[in-house]
């Protein structure tokens, strides 16, 4: 008889260990916690995730896991919830083109905290978030773009699978708790994209991780569910991607690793990855020719399908909008030289000559591009006429792509720019290089207090 989605899942979850797990994946997961780690300390004192913090300390007095950049404890579930909100509210998160979202940031922080509350050791994470990857890609390579052209946040919608995942490989949980988990997460599955450019963006993030969380307990305290919750009628499948009959019920899981087919982004710029291409793009134009915004006269970009849908922002008026902004990604490059950490404050957002340079700048679906579809990848032209000269070019591709590595020193880089003012970062980053060997994460949480 033929498994349901739910069943493979289960299956590949209770039969995959470690030593099953091919060395360049365990290679590209400790780059993906790495910059996780980093992002995470970066956003833990912006006001969104303060102010949830403080929420959530009138929700709970359990002390059961770590949250990054203090000393402070919280439940699993909220632990969890706080530290993917602050490693996602910066939009400086890794990736994926299979999800077009970001799984490290709602897979990694069920991990640690599932760890540390059931004292597992880092080959234990590893595999956590090995099979919870791999869960939420193989079940958005059936479902892709669909669930996006709908609107819905991808992170959030696919994340809460993978994050059960991780919890459940985490907690030990059986067979039949992983299946009843599997579909309460499907009830739990949300986020929508109207909310970009907002702090609840960042909360997608948190909320997945933590409805993660709750359904695996739910499952293990008797709380049942469809065993088809994801391919039946009016399931997952149907319901958000409007898919009404699969072609293959099999997921492949375990066959081909999708991160080892496809990779994850790494991103140099703490902004929506729509705008990366460009981004770059501006970057070699204004250093080629010198570019000043006085001497601009228009700037017209042709970019993809999804890229509008993402970039909602036309005109920002505060740092968060901007990182969901075209035309600041380009006005920031071309004025201030850089996209950085440093660029993304309402002070500099609402620089006159920012939003005088902004209103110069059109934006429209490029024939060619059209063609491709609904990718993620934000393939994008630009012609730019100045006072003296017109200039074209196209750039399909952003670095920090696997096709455009980081260096290992960028990725270095990043991390020590993330975590400044932290101590010990040089060891914590060393640390996290050769994290398999880790017994357990108390030397790690102690660098990151």
């Amino acid at each position: 008889m033929e498994k349901s989605l739910s069943e493979q899942i289960a299956y590949f979850v209770k039969n995959t260990k470690y030593e099953n797990l091919p060395l360049e994946l365990i290679e590209l997961i400790k780059e993906a916690l790495i910059d996780y780690v980093g992002v995470t300390i970066a956003g833990k004192e912006v006001k969104n995730v303060v102010d949830t913090k403080e929420y959530i300390k009138t929700r709970t007095n359990l002390k059961e896991a770590t949250i990054f950049g203090c000393k402070e404890q919280s439940s699993v579930e909220y632990t969890a919830m706080i530290n993917a909100m602050a490693s996602h509210i910066l939009d400086y998160d890794d990736v994926s083109w299979t999800t077009i979202g970001h799984p490290t940031v709602v897979v990694a922080p069920v991990a640690f905290a599932m760890a540390e509350k059931y004292n597992k050791t880092a080959k234990d994470m590893i595999l956590a978030y090995a099979l919870g990857v791999e869960v939420m890609h193989k079940l958005a390579q059936k479902t892709m773009p669909n669930i996006s052209k709908k609107g819905w946040h991808t992170t959030c919608v696919y994340g809460v699978f993978g994050a059960v995942v991780a919890a459940s490989v985490l907690k030990g949980s059986s067979f039949e708790v992983i299946i009843n988990a599997i579909g309460i997460a499907a009830s739990k599955a949300s986020g929508i994209r109207s909310n970009f450019g907002t702090g609840t963006k960042s909360y997608h993030t948190g909320l997945a991780s933590f409805n993660a969380i709750e359904a695996l307990y739910l499952a293990t305290y008797g709380l049942n569910s469809s065993v088809k919750a994801l391919e039946d009628t009016d399931g997952f499948i149907q319901t958000y991607a409007d898919i009404n009959l699969l072609e293959d019920y099999n997921l492949n899981l375990g066959i081909n690793w999708d991160l080892l087919e496809f990779g994850l982004v790494f991103k140099q710029y703490p902004c929506c990855s729509a705008s990366h291409p460009a981004a770059d793009l501006i970057k070699n134009l204004t250093q080629k020719y010198l570019l000043e915004d006085i001497n601009i006269e228009k700037i017209e970009v042709g970019c993809s399908l999804l890229a509008p849908k993402e970039l909602i922002c036309d005109f920002p008026k505060n740092a968060l909008e901007a990182k969901f902004s075209m035309r600041y990604a380009i006005a920031s490059m071309i004025i201030y030289k850089n996209l950085g950490l440093e660029e993304f404050t309402n002070k500099k957002v609402k620089e006159k000559k920012v939003q005088e340079l902004m209103k110069k700048i059109d934006i429209s679906i490029d024939s060619e591009f059209k063609k491709l579809g609904f990718i993620g990848t934000s393939p994008t032209r630009i012609k730019i006429k100045t006072k003296n000269i017109e200039i074209e070019e196209i750039n399909y591709l952003a670095k920090g792509n696997p096709e455009k590595k980081l260096s290992e020193q960028e990725i270095k880089d990043k991390f020590f720019q993330c975590t400044k003012g932290l101590e010990n970062q040089e060891k914590l980053f060393n640390l996290l290089k050769s994290f398999e060997k880790e017994k357990n994460l108390l030397r790690l949480l102690e660098y990151i207090k």
